[in-house]
């Protein structure tokens, strides 16, 4: 790899883009507003599905402006949001600010990997693109876990969850500003400028070329139904985590305030510290199976396996070895995705890798938007131990579906 000054832009895009330093706390701000599980779901859902909408009209706009400038106006659009959850305590506000969170979602996505493609065959990388993207996956995660601590620490000190809506904007404007110094050749796919005619066509095109082929339409499905997984449950751990936390009898001289932020900003830093590591050595991880696909399918169902186990623990143990078991969850996908970003592009014409992606994208979005409904309506009948141990076991009979086969 050329770890030029380019793989260094690439690299802080990533951890900027995730110092969202409300994350560990997301779930918990809601339920502080009186906000229901089944109306987190709804919440979520909204954001998943609003991208997927958003995805054409966010293909036009880079088209106009050129990708750079598109990506960068994507951090101003996630600031509108941030601002609107800092005001506001209202469900239907919330409502407008995750569409406001969708669109900055559906204007970046697809984008910057599409750009690390392209960078990758203009410097004659590609056969790299595993270990690229796993170095670039790997600073995001470094960059959650910074921002767990940061976010973790503001809450300590300052009591105030909204509070940490207004210092996240800060990462995001020196993101915009690392996004325009990208090099200008990277601004269109081809050197070409398509119409919006032409583009509405390119991702009808994308769409059409993932159901006839099958072998790239079983990579998609196997990636994105992981990644939809692991949106869904990543965030609904964070009420069992607080209960556990403000049961275990250690320092009781902190509030409850105290305590839980001191304590999720420690075991989200480990998440993400694990995840980074992970991503950085997903190539080798890899190597160790007999094949991409094998690593694929054998990922796909032990990490559902491990998360149904953690909810089942977290229902009826109450134990720490659940959070164990999630941290494994989350950091399998981590793992995996840079082999699932490169099994796609393997599958499909270079024409449309970026076409592509955004349908792995839109995919993973749908896939949980229904994986986080049925959670938060099952959270609130039973509890998120069940939610989650319900949609694992259901996901587990879905697997043959899943899995990617070798149709050549």
């Amino acid at each position: 790899i050329l770890k030029d000054k380019q793989y260094y832009k690439f690299c802080f895009y990533g951890f900027l883009k995730n110092l969202r330093f409300f994350e560990p706390f997301f779930i918990l701000y809601f339920m502080s507003k009186g906000i229901s599980f089944l109306q987190i779901g709804i919440l979520y859902s909204v954001r998943e599905i609003a991208i997927n909408v958003f995805e054409i009209p966010s293909g036009i706009i880079a088209d106009a402006l050129g990708r750079r400038v598109t990506l960068a106006s994507s951090f101003l659009i996630y600031i509108i949001a941030f601002i609107i959850f800092y005001l506001y305590s209202s469900f239907i506000l919330f409502i407008v600010a995750m569409l406001f969170y969708a669109l900055g979602d559906a204007i970046r996505s697809g984008i910057n990997k599409a750009m690390i493609v392209d960078y990758l065959k203009r410097t004659e990388q590609i056969k790299f693109k595993v270990e690229y993207y796993g170095h670039t996956r790997s600073t995001s995660q470094f960059g959650s876990a910074i921002s767990s601590l940061a976010g973790g620490a503001l809450l300590f000190f300052h009591e105030n969850l909204e509070a940490i809506f207004l210092f996240s904007i800060i990462p995001y404007i020196l993101d915009f500003f690392n996004v325009l110094s990208y090099p200008k050749y990277l601004d269109e796919s081809h050197g070409k400028k398509l119409s919006t005619k032409q583009n509405i066509l390119f991702i009808s095109k994308s769409f059409l070329l993932a159901f006839k082929n099958k072998s790239l339409l079983h990579s998609l499905i196997n990636s994105a139904s992981y990644s939809g997984y692991y949106k869904a449950i990543k965030d609904f751990i964070q009420p069992f985590l607080k209960s556990l936390i403000l049961s275990i009898p250690i320092l009781l001289f902190l509030t409850d305030d105290e305590k839980t932020a001191l304590f999720l900003a420690l075991i989200y830093f480990a998440i993400f510290i694990v995840n980074s590591i992970v991503s950085r050595r997903a190539s080798k991880i890899e190597n160790l199976f007999s094949s991409q696909i094998s690593f694929l399918n054998f990922s796909l169902i032990l990490g559902i396996v491990i998360g149904l186990l953690s909810g089942i623990l977290m229902e009826y143990f109450n134990s720490v070895f659940s959070v164990a078991l999630f941290i494994i969850v989350l950091s399998i996908e981590n793992g995996r995705k840079p082999s699932g970003v490169a099994n796609i592009t393997d599958n499909s014409n270079k024409e449309v890798h970026a076409g592509i992606l955004s349908v792995q994208s839109q995919f993973a979005s749908l896939f949980a938007a229904v994986l986080m409904l049925s959670i938060g309506f099952l959270s609130d009948i039973y509890s998120v131990g069940i939610g989650i141990a319900v949609v694992s076991f259901v996901l587990l009979l879905l697997y043959p579906i899943m899995r990617v086969k070798n149709l050549q």
